[in-house]
């Protein structure tokens, strides 16, 4: 692991742990195992730590979306598993939505990190409506506002209630809503079945 990678793993450590307020430089230097010398010499403030831990999450977290499925649908349902593994496995990612919730200096990059995460979902739900996979009066720019919020604020009361122990479950159930809610009924058991099939735990 790069060093500067190394001090970003250990800021989102301390971010995810004690927020950004509370967590210090020297507490990052020393999980990182650097002087703080070293740390400046990469990140000259915590802010520009937070901003480096920020762009790291928006980066892997865009990273799982297949834009190759046949399936819009099955696209997104993939992406939302594929966060919802770094959301548990992944500190950078986990710190960065703390951070995104904490409203401070870095507000507008996270604010610009949901408007191009809507603006990429609202993209696949047009096409999902268009391929005939999806049929409602809701339009795709809705769906796509209301979709990230739900996954948001899931994630987040499973990490309040359980750790993100259930987040699988509890994801799979949010598609499940959004699916019977919207889905053409000659789509309808295909999709719940890539849903189950997504989230199921071996």
């Amino acid at each position: 692991m790069e060093r500067r990678e190394q001090i970003l793993v250990a800021a989102a450590e301390e971010f995810d742990r004690a927020g950004f307020a509370a967590a210090t430089i020297a507490g990052i230097a020393r999980t990182a195992g650097v002087s703080q010398g070293a740390l400046y010499f990469h990140f000259p403030t915590k802010l520009a730590l937070a901003l480096g831990v920020i762009g790291e999450q928006n980066a892997r977290t865009f990273d799982v979306v297949s834009h190759t499925d046949s399936s819009p649908v099955a696209a997104l349902v993939g992406a939302s598993r594929g966060i919802a593994d770094l959301l548990r496995t992944d500190p950078i990612v986990r710190a960065g939505i703390r951070l995104s919730l904490e409203r401070g200096e870095f507000h507008a990059a996270t604010v610009s990190f949901y408007e191009q995460w809507i603006g990429g979902i609202v993209d696949v739900f047009r096409l999902a409506i268009a391929s005939g996979e999806l049929r409602t009066d809701l339009t795709a720019d809705q769906l796509g506002a209301t979709v990230v919020p739900y996954f948001t604020g899931v994630q987040l009361v499973s990490d309040v209630r359980t750790g993100r122990t259930d987040l699988f479950p509890a994801v799979a159930t949010m598609w499940h809503v959004v699916i019977t809610a919207t889905a053409d009924p000659a789509h309808r058991s295909r999709l719940l079945g890539v849903v189950d099939e997504a989230f199921r735990v071996a």
